[in-house]
């Protein structure tokens, strides 16, 4: 009998201390990549993209008329502009904006004040006029001028040379009057007029700037219609700073005519 209880005793006291078998348990999976912060910087970019200022509209202070057309946009373009015309220095000259959408207006100072181009703005009025160049080129000068420097006699130049149909130069510059005899009132006369009538004026090209054409036509007559922009073009004359300005002119006048 004791030696029974006693086996019993030995039995129990060893399977306490034998361990018990080991059940592995599979670890869960790793979760599968998220797709969260993708998905969110995908949105963020679309979002970004979809309210970015366009180039044509960004900061230039100056009516752009109606949305952008359907479809690849045709501007009228009569002379060939040269692909690295972007490139040239200090003005470069690019096709850009909508035909038809252009003012005559001149923005003085302007300065970027939280992401946004703000300047002293006026109206104006523009011309265009053809005059001969070198070599059989022909100089196609787009005046504007601001109600607000009438009083200093200053308007601008955007001038254009074109030779066997492309454009070969770009140049802007200030031009104010300083002869004393004032020219005729209302005539709209630009620096080759004023040299052809011996009347004093000085010149002042920017450092700098931006040319962006929407419509061009080099060609004499009434029907010729050209619009652009003028961007950031730095001048060193305090009074203009840094100028925006946009023209739109209907008419090419040939010179003497």
């Amino acid at each position: 009998m004791r030696l029974g209880v006693l086996s019993v005793l030995l039995a129990a006291a060893a399977a306490a201390q034998s361990p018990m078998p080991y059940e592995k348990k599979e670890s869960p999976a790793p979760p599968a990549a998220s797709t969260a912060a993708v998905t969110a910087s995908t949105a963020a970019v679309a979002a970004s993209s979809s309210t970015a200022p366009t180039d044509e509209v960004a900061g230039r202070g100056f009516k752009v008329g109606g949305g952008a057309p359907k479809g690849k946009l045709s501007r009228p373009i009569h002379a060939v502009i040269h692909k690295d015309a972007v490139d040239w220095e200090p003005l470069s000259l690019r096709e850009g904006g909508l035909p038809g959408s252009a003012d005559n207006a001149v923005s003085l100072r302007v300065v970027e004040i939280k992401g946004r181009m703000k300047g002293d703005s006026s109206k104006a009025r523009s011309a265009a006029r053809l005059h001969k160049g070198k070599k059989d080129s022909v100089w196609l000068v787009i005046s504007v001028y601001p109600k607000s420097l009438e009083g200093k006699r200053t308007h601008f130049e955007l001038r254009l040379r074109v030779f066997e149909g492309f454009v070969e130069e770009a140049e802007a510059a200030a031009v104010t009057v300083t002869d004393r005899r004032r020219p005729p009132a209302g005539k709209l006369l630009d620096s080759f007029d004023l040299r052809e009538q011996a009347i004093e004026y000085q010149s002042e090209r920017p450092g700098s700037g931006q040319l962006v054409v929407a419509e061009l036509d080099p060609r004499p007559g009434a029907s010729s219609v050209n619009s652009g922009r003028l961007e950031k073009a730095e001048f060193a004359d305090s009074d203009l700073g840094f100028v925006n300005l946009s023209w739109s002119a209907k008419g090419v006048r040939a010179a003497g005519k």
